[in-house]
């Protein structure tokens, strides 16, 4: 029995999925054919029906960005890698021109896992995104950002609709310099004009580009163009100020800024999380939104999981959960003062005073090691539906 065709079936820029037919069965499109505009949609809305027990073609753009469920044993530091494949294939097809339709559809992809991964295991994705990786900053800072936002916005109560916004914006706001953010992020000379010009243009031009990929959701698209606004109107590209500035944008640009400070660059000192708060919450309280980064500093603490410490018994840790306050998070020992690494590693509970942090060290200490053990948690894979 055929069923009327429903909104959402067929996509711009995308082949037909299943044949479409008239209500007495003559075919209006076969199944494979391009959808070339929105008008021939509304024109087979109307009219189309689908044979539902046909077997439906996989859209070519959707191959690699399958919405996925997951087992019990679910791993974050696992799935983050499979989102930066995601996100770096994505990107990809953006630097060459040929991404379409689909491409709107693989962010929103990827917000939906880290919701889901935020929702089950918080402290493990959070470790996952500050855990040290050898990849390019043009993945590591969006995904860092989606994960920062996809944890913090728990207690916002945000719908699952302008969640999936926000963090479609965090993983697509630098979309408009991506061929120049490699070589900033390297580069210890001042910045030539030209240079400073691209990244002023950068939230404009990213809006172009998504734009030009179909996208037309403007809870996404005004976060993207507005991350780099500020409070005072010292920001750019608008100078806008206060109310002029998007609930998203404000957001965005919280993670934004956290994800920039607490990341290694050449031209300046690595801040700690600890640090960046400071200036994001203190010297900055009046050019980011302070409500919101309040609730940035409750959800992550001074000492965000992934962060690698040492312990006043001499334990070198790294954290884990958050704690009963801000600067007292839970960690797991990775080796004693005695220079002997744990093989089950204990838990350190920091509000404890003889396990009280003394300092923050270098992240490179956590490369040789299994993430995974440290939250206690198995190996496993995401299925596809």
């Amino acid at each position: 029995m055929l069923e009327k065709l429903a909104k959402g079936q067929l996509v711009v820029g995308d082949r037909a999925p299943l044949n479409v037919y008239t209500h007495s069965g003559v075919v209006l499109l076969t199944k494979g054919s391009p959808v070339e505009n929105e008008q021939q949609v509304q024109a087979l809305l109307a009219q189309g029906y689908i044979n539902p027990k046909e077997k439906t073609i996989v859209r070519q753009d959707e191959t690699n960005f399958q919405r996925r469920r997951y087992s019990n044993d679910l791993n974050p530091f696992l799935e983050i890698e499979n989102l930066l494949e995601q996100l770096r294939q994505a990107f990809e097809l953006v630097e060459k021109n040929t991404a379409g339709k689909g491409f709107q559809r693989s962010m929103l992809d990827i917000g939906d896992q880290l919701i889901h991964l935020a929702h089950k295991s918080p402290n493990a994705l959070l470790g996952a995104a500050h855990w040290p990786r050898d990849i390019p900053t043009t993945l590591d800072h969006p995904m860092r950002c989606a994960v920062l936002l996809a944890v913090v916005a728990r207690p916002l109560k945000i719908s699952k609709e302008k969640l999936l916004s926000a963090l479609a914006a965090t993983l697509t706001a630098n979309l408009g310099m991506m061929h120049l953010q490699e070589k900033l992020n390297n580069q210890q000379k001042p910045l030539t004009d030209q240079q400073k010009e691209a990244i002023r243009n950068h939230p404009e031009k990213s809006v172009l580009l998504l734009e030009l990929m179909g996208v037309e959701d403007s809870i996404w698209l005004n976060a993207v163009l507005q991350h780099h606004e500020r409070l005072d109107g010292s920001g750019y590209p608008k100078g806008l100020v206060d109310k002029q500035i998007t609930n998203t944008a404000r957001m965005v640009a919280l993670a934004d800024s956290y994800a920039a400070l607490t990341a290694p660059r050449e031209y300046r000192p690595l801040l700690s999380p600890r640090q960046a708060m400071k200036q994001m919450l203190g010297e900055e309280a009046q050019l980011l939104d302070a409500r919101l980064g309040k609730v940035f500093l409750s959800q992550l603490g001074l000492y965000p999981p992934g962060t690698p410490v040492l312990l006043k018994n001499g334990d070198t840790a790294v954290v884990t959960a958050k704690g009963e306050a801000i600067n007292t998070p839970v960690c797991a020992g990775i080796r004693a003062s005695s220079g002997q690494v744990y093989m089950q590693p204990p838990r350190r509970d920091t509000s404890e005073p003889q396990l009280a942090i003394q300092k923050i060290l270098n992240k490179d200490l956590l490369r040789p090691l299994q993430p995974f053990l440290f939250w206690n948690i198995n190996v496993s894979k995401a299925i596809a539906e």
